[in-house]
Formats: structure tokens, sequence, C-alpha cells
């Protein structure tokens, strides 16, 4: 079924100690602009300069994922850092392009988590203490103080944070279960995250401390990289909650969802352009994953 076409009304009604969750209204999702067309392996693409690039991860090589800038006003790629050669991925660009923080591999299986302070051209790196730990999702705080990311070590799969030079480790969630896709609200008071806690995968919300940890959707399948909106008020994230990957909107109390793709293939990583009225995904479609911009300004909001 194709993007432009009106999605039929759903109503999802679960009942778990007391909460009532009315999920997935209709409306009708624009048709998509295609971004890219190579069909390589993308993830996690980002917006930067203030909406005039695209930073994201592809498998541009048969033994290697790059970091890849797109100039979106002429379809311009590079490599943001071509002399790497280990796997990059996961990046983020701090607001005013002051700081780059990305994964890369280390040794296998391990990934570190790298800072780059663009201005001083300096470069800091966090190694987990485990050989097998790994580093994914860095988010870099609003206040450009700390990074946030998931950490998966033996002391599971939480989310956790270091500061600008790679140093005083916070672990910020301690629960059973995978937490991992940590997403920080513009003002820097939140962080949505995904958690299996309490069985599938759903959002939560916390403070920036880890404090006051909160649930926010109640779906028993997957929902997960849940990213805010420039303005704070609501969250795009993907969810297998109708049988394959789609991209949802939900107020930031929880109420609200809003399904805004259906495509029998792949929609994820979703991310909010700078004006709050587009998404930029990562879709897979008759097999090739590429970048696609979707309007989302018709979406009712009230």
């Amino acid at each position: 079924m194709n993007c432009c076409n009106s999605l039929r009304t759903e109503i999802l009604l679960i009942v778990s100690g007391g909460l009532l969750v009315i999920a997935t209204q209709s409306l009708t999702a624009a048709e998509p602009r295609r971004l890219t067309r190579d069909g390589v392996l993308k993830l996690a693409p980002l917006f930067v300069e203030k909406g005039e690039a695209v930073i994201f991860a592809a498998h541009d090589e048969p033994n290697r994922v790059s970091l890849i800038r797109l100039r979106l006003s002429d379809g311009k790629q590079e490599r943001v850092d071509p002399a790497l050669t280990a796997h990059q991925f996961d990046a983020d660009v701090s607001v005013d392009g002051r700081y780059l923080c990305f994964v890369l591999t280390y040794t296998s299986p391990q990934s570190i988590l790298v800072v780059r302070d663009l201005k001083e051209g300096t470069e800091a790196r966090f190694i987990p203490r485990d050989a097998r730990g790994t580093v994914r999702g860095p988010k870099i705080s609003p206040d450009q103080q700390r990074v946030v990311f998931t950490l998966s070590d033996p002391g599971g799969q939480q989310i956790a944070s270091i500061d600008m030079k790679g140093a005083n480790l916070k672990r910020l969630t301690e629960s059973a279960g995978t937490n991992a896709w940590p997403a920080i609200s513009p003002d820097g008071r939140q962080i949505a995250f995904s958690s299996s806690r309490e069985g599938g995968f759903r959002l939560y919300l916390m403070n920036a401390d880890g404090g006051n940890v909160r649930q926010l959707t109640n779906h028993p399948l997957r929902d997960m990289r849940p990213a805010w909106s420039p303005d704070g008020k609501r969250m795009a994230f993907s969810s297998a909650r109708d049988g394959n990957l789609e991209i949802y909107i939900i107020h930031a109390d929880g109420t609200n969802t809003r399904r805004i793709t259906n495509h029998p293939d792949r929609d994820d990583f979703p991310v909010w352009h700078p004006d709050g009225r587009q998404l930029l995904i990562v879709s897979e479609r008759a097999g090739d994953s590429d970048l696609y911009l979707i309007d989302v300004d018709d979406v009712p909001r009230s």
C-alpha cells in the first residue's frame, strides 16, 4: 500500500493496572520524498547545518560502515572522515555544530564512543572497561555538557552518560531488561528511551539525572527509537505494533498516538527536521534501504 493512501482508523484498548490506552488515529500521510537511491544499508540519520544537510551511517563498502554527509541542495555525498577504516555509526552533532560524537568499532565485538571538539580540534574517547562492552546511540545534551548513550557491559544494557572529555561515567538506569535508544528533550530536562523491563519494548521518560521514570506507551510489541520534535511537544518513534516497523507520532504526555507511514516494508529511524514539519526516515522498499523525507504538517494537532 502506498504511503499517500488514507490509513484506516485503528483503536487499540489496553488495560494494565487501570491504564487505558487509545492508540492510532486515522490520517493521510504525504507521499515521501526519496533522498537517496543507492539502496545500501543505512542507519541512524540526523539533520545538521540547520537542516541543510544530513549525516547517516551507510554500508558503503563490503567490509565497512561509514558516516556519510549528504547535502540536500544537490544530493552530493561525502565521507565525514575518509581516513577512518573502522566501522562508524550512530552519529550526533551539537546544536551549534561544535561537537561531533559517534560510535567506532575498536576490537571485535567492542565498540567505543568518540567525542570530537571540532572548534578546538581535539578528540576524547570513552572505552568500556569490559572487552565485550559496547556503546550505541549517543546523544549530546543541549547544554553540551554530557553525552547520553546505551552502554552494554556486565551491568546489562543501560542508559548512561559521560562528560565531553569522555570521563565521569554515570549510569542513569539500573533496571532489568534492555534499556536503549535514549533521546534528550530540546530543553534538556527529560530523556525518552525504550525498555523491555516489563516484557516487550515500550517507551519511557525519565528526568535527565535518571530520576522519576514513567511509562509513556503500553503496547505488547516493540516501540523504539524515540525522537523529540523541536518544540518538545511530540515524539516520533518506530514500532512493530501493526505487524512491521512503521513510524508513529505521540504527544509527550503519552496521548494521541498516530501512525504516519503505511508500507509493507520497514520504515525506521525517524528524526525531525528543524522546522518541525518533516520527518526523515530510513525505509526499506523493494529490498533497497534509502532515506525518505515525509511531510507531517497535515497531521492533526491538539
